[in-house]
């Protein structure tokens, strides 16, 4: 979100809120000038019964840290809890006030789609997960960043836990106390 939030480019709309520098060069008019458009997120939050209480806790300051990094405008970023299902998408304020609520089987699948839905579609959808999901089989029609709860695997401690690689599309970063990454 911090690199689509900073990243250069030509104004995408133009807006009276701010008169154009050029209006000085026409006498008796008032000319808009061209404001880029902020861009707008969506953070899925895998919510499953294989994600812990510290790594949802991560997965807050991650959201938190996003909001700082749009500015902390309303309405540019949405949360998504999300388990097998992403029945409630939520309009960031706070990220103290957003209710992760889950706890069965993990299918990321339906919040790629919830996000996807959501109006304006987003620009960038971030997904916070331990990587045990069924991944979408396309590229969403937007940046995406997947966050990786780090672990270490030894299937003699859980032997139904399968550690998935995200998509190639995806970029791929670690998050949470080890990775040393905010």
């Amino acid at each position: 979100m911090r690199s689509a939030a900073s990243g250069s480019g030509a104004g995408e709309d133009y807006t009276y809120g701010r008169p154009s520098r050029r209006s000085a060069g026409v006498p008796g008019a008032v000319l808009p000038s061209l404001r880029r458009r902020p861009p707008r997120g969506c953070v899925v939050i895998d919510t499953s019964a294989s994600v812990s209480d510290a790594e949802l806790g991560s997965a807050l300051l991650e959201v938190a840290a996003i909001s700082r990094a749009v500015g902390g405008r309303r309405g540019l970023v949405t949360v998504l809890p999300c388990d097998a299902a992403a029945p409630v998408a939520h309009t960031l304020c706070r990220a103290e006030g957003i209710p992760l609520v889950g706890g069965g089987g993990t299918d990321l699948r339906s919040g790629f789609t919830r996000a996807l839905r959501i109006q304006p579609r987003p620009d960038v959808v971030v997904v916070l997960t331990d990587g045990q999901t069924p991944w979408p089989s396309t590229q969403p029609p937007c940046r995406t960043v997947v966050g990786l709860f780090p672990r270490s695997w030894d299937a003699d401690d859980d032997p139904s836990y399968i550690p998935r690689s995200p998509p190639a599309w995806a970029r791929t970063v670690a998050i949470g106390a080890d990775s040393g990454r905010r």
